[in-house]
């Protein structure tokens, strides 16, 4: 090595071990959201996916009963080797985010074993934060949520009071993720 090809190493191991936080992991990657507080938004036009009330059966809507800058949810992984969540309510983890068989979507009791396919989802994002717990701001960007037991997309829109919704037709929608 010269002293030339050295530096240059040198500074390369700087700016990659300095790089955003955000950054891509691949093709594509399922954060650790490490248990914090999120808000989620469309990649587009900044809907929400959002309780309309924190109660069970409540409707999850394209709007948050919080306000638009609030976090709504706690994305709690399931631990199996296929990344998966339970989306839970940032107020009472006992509610959690559930598809029924038409589509919808709703606030139910959370299941106790973990383990009820209608309310296991996983997300699939272009970028994912590291040590999310310490981030305000963005940490997951153009990800696609999905029901895990049947692959469907979740989609939200086109105004604030419409319904979210499962749905296995067209191109999935992409949110991105937030904490405050």
């Amino acid at each position: 090595f010269t002293m030339f090809a050295s530096s240059i190493v040198a500074l390369s191991i700087v700016a990659f071990a300095s790089a955003s936080p955000l950054a891509a992991r691949g093709s594509s990657c399922s954060p650790n959201f490490e248990g914090a507080g999120l808000r989620v938004v469309d990649s587009f036009c900044s809907l929400e996916f959002g309780p309309s009330a924190a109660n069970a059966l409540a409707p999850v809507i394209s709007s948050s009963f919080r306000g638009a800058n609030a976090v709504d949810w706690h994305f709690q992984q399931t631990g199996q080797p296929v990344v998966g969540y339970i989306i839970k309510d940032v107020a009472n983890n006992n509610l959690a985010v559930s598809a029924r068989v038409d589509g919808s979507i709703l606030l139910d009791k959370a299941s106790d074993s973990g383990n009820a396919p209608d309310q296991i989802w996983t997300v699939q994002c272009d970028t994912c934060s590291t040590g999310i717990s310490g981030i305000h701001g963005k940490v997951a960007s153009q990800c696609i949520i999905r029901l895990a037991a049947q692959g469907g997309c979740v989609a939200v829109g086109p105004d604030g009071k419409s319904p979210a919704y499962v749905t296995n037709s067209g191109a999935c929608q992409k949110f991105d993720f937030f904490t405050n």
